[in-house]
Order: C-alpha cells, then structure tokens, then sequence
C-alpha cells in the first residue's frame, strides 16, 4: 500500500475499493500558465508551452491525476465560432456562430486532426502523455450541450427547447458526434476523456430541459465508450441537486461536481449505482482562504464521502487563476494526511 501510485488510488475509487488514502487531484485550468511564464494567451494557443507548464504544474504538486487542459471553446471554434485571445485572460466568443438557423445545415462535424485549435490540444496530450508515462492523465472535452450554447447563445438555445425543439436535437446530435471524435483522438493519445458541461446546470437549465434535450446525448456518450471499455468523466459546475437523479441515471463516472450541489445527497445516490464521485472543494479557498477553512472543508468532503470508496478528493471547479501556491501545497498536504488518518480509523472499526 505504501508504495501506491497517484493511478493506482484513482483505479482503487473506479472499482469502489478503499486504499490507504483517499485518493487526491484539482482541476487546475489556465493557473498553470505561470509556471512555464507563458501568458494565458500563450498557454491557450502554444502546444510546447502548455505542456511544459501542465507537466511543471503536475511535478509540483503531485496529484494522483493530470488533467490536460484548455479553455471551453475549442470545439466551437473547431466547428467555425471566431475567438478572441486576450494576453492573460481566458478566450471568448466574438459573437455565436448560429445566429440564423439555417446555417445548421452548413456545419459539418468537427475533424480533431485538421480543425481549429483541436490538433493543437491533441499534441498537449501527446507531449504530456511522453512526459509523464506513467500518470493517469484525463482530458477536458466540452460535453455537447455546452457546445450547442456556444454555438447558438445561452438565452437564444432556451428559448429553442420551447419554440423548435426539433432544431436543438439537430444541433445536438453534430455536437455529440464531435465529442465522440475528439474523445476518440484523446485517446489516440493517451488521454482518457473527461465531458464537461460548463452550461448544464440548474443555474442556467430546469430538470426537463436537462432530461429531454441533454440526457438523451450523454446516455449515449456512455453507451460509446463503455463499448470501448473507456470510463468517460462527466463534469457539471454550479449546482445540480433538482436534477441530480437524471444525471446519476445516465451512469457517466467519475461524476464531478461543483461546490454549490449538495455531496451528501449525490452520495447517497450514486453509491448505489456504484459511480464514483469526484469534488467538491470550494474553489475560492485556493485563492482567499485561511488553512483553517481549508482543512474544515475537505474533512467535510471526506467524512461525507469517504466511507462509500467511490470518492476522489477534488476542487470543485477549475481552482482560480489567482490562486496561490501555498493554498494549494496546504491542499494536497493536509489532503493527503487527513485521508490516510480516516482511512485507518474506517479500517481500525472494519468497515
């Protein structure tokens, strides 16, 4: 046990199986870009510079996962979206591609090899994947309804589910064969995929609209790569809990959550359904947090989830670009320490 490997504590919580320690990561996002001294922009469009700065990120902090990332436009922009590309701060949509409905029938679905910036992230993955051999690396793919939002535009999309509901299906399914694409060539290098679904939360969404218009896709998402024998990460941010049966039911795992949804009531259902739960630190702790609110809230996660063995420790969210290094050094070392000292005593009272 003392000899673990960071994959070797993520494939313990995949198969529900307790090791010495729960098992520990964070989603860094564009933080990383300082620790190559690149820009954001750089970091955003530079293959050699974000993988120098994600491998420098993961060999300071050691985490049990490295998780290779972008921003959320990538396949927007593969599938024709124009960006802009501030020095340091992250991309942004200049205007949504679909504006006018009828253009649907000129998108095509988007080749990882040729389009945008996607042969781009897929030599991060490359470069990462021979940098760091032997580290579970995961991926960071939009999931498809975050990429119909983009396309289309938040409040423009919600008003379609109503007004032609036939049309967001349309949009979906060139979204979701994209995911299947990119998820495919993320694999050819490598790296597992991870959907992330930055716009399918209740802050933006009802229930219905998450079961009608995005269940449906993610099902299918996991039908894909299950016959692949491929675990697909599911991240949802904001809060889910009126819709979380929905989520859970499609059975994507590792499911990772964001702060605001209730762990407590995302445990007790998924450890039935045997889905590993990753999160949900909050995120402004690793940027203005004291250690004390620190420790307070992962001893919250753990005490709250441990006990079910289907549990990664993780932020809930991508940490802040202002987060600071020894927030998260006092992360992972208070992580770590704490969820070895539940571990033996869970194991002390043989459970």
């Amino acid at each position: 046990m003392k000899n673990m490997t960071g994959k070797m504590y993520l494939v313990s919580a995949l198969k529900g199986r307790h090791a010495d320690r729960v098992p520990v990561t964070v989603l860094p996002g564009p933080y990383c870009a300082g620790f190559a001294g690149i820009s954001v922009k750089e970091f955003l469009t530079n293959a050699a510079g974000s993988a120098k700065a994600q491998v420098a990120f993961y060999e300071r902090f050691q985490p049990d996962s490295a998780i290779v990332v972008n921003d959320v436009y990538l396949e927007t922009e593969a599938l024709g979206c124009e960006l802009d590309f501030p020095e340091d701060d992250i991309s942004h949509i200049k205007a949504p591609l679909l504006e006018d409905k009828a253009d649907l029938g000129k998108l095509k679905v988007a080749d990882p090899r040729r389009d945008g910036r996607l042969p781009y992230y897929l030599e991060v993955c490359e470069r990462m994947s021979e940098a760091l051999p032997d580290a579970a690396l995961g991926g960071s793919q939009a999931g498809p309804w975050n990429i119909a939002m983009n396309l289309r535009g938040h409040e423009t999309l919600m008003m379609d589910t109503y007004d032609d509901p036939d049309f967001v299906h349309d949009l979906m399914r060139i979204a979701t064969d994209t995911v299947k694409a990119f998820c495919d060539a993320s694999l050819d290098a490598r790296v597992g995929p991870a959907v992330h679904e930055a716009s399918a939360s209740c802050s933006l969404i009802s229930p219905t609209i998450y079961k009608e218009f995005i269940q449906p896709y993610h099902k299918e998402l996991r039908d894909y790569f299950r016959a692949k024998k491929v675990h697909v990460s599911l991240h949802i941010c904001g809060f889910i809990d009126p819709m979380i049966e929905h989520v859970i039911d499609v059975g994507l795992s590792p499911l990772s959550i964001d702060n605001p949804t209730s762990l407590e009531k995302v445990m007790g259902l998924a450890k039935e359904k045997k889905i590993t739960v990753m999160g949900n630190v909050q995120t402004g702790l690793f940027y203005d947090g004291t250690r004390e609110a620190m420790e307070e809230d992962i001893r919250r996660c753990i005490d709250t989830s441990a006990p079910h063995s289907h549990f990664i420790l993780a932020s809930g969210c991508e940490i802040p670009r202002n987060s600071t290094v020894d927030r998260i050094d006092h992360y992972f070392e208070y992580a770590r320490a704490y969820g070895r000292e539940f571990m033996e005593k869970l194991q002390g009272e043989g459970k």
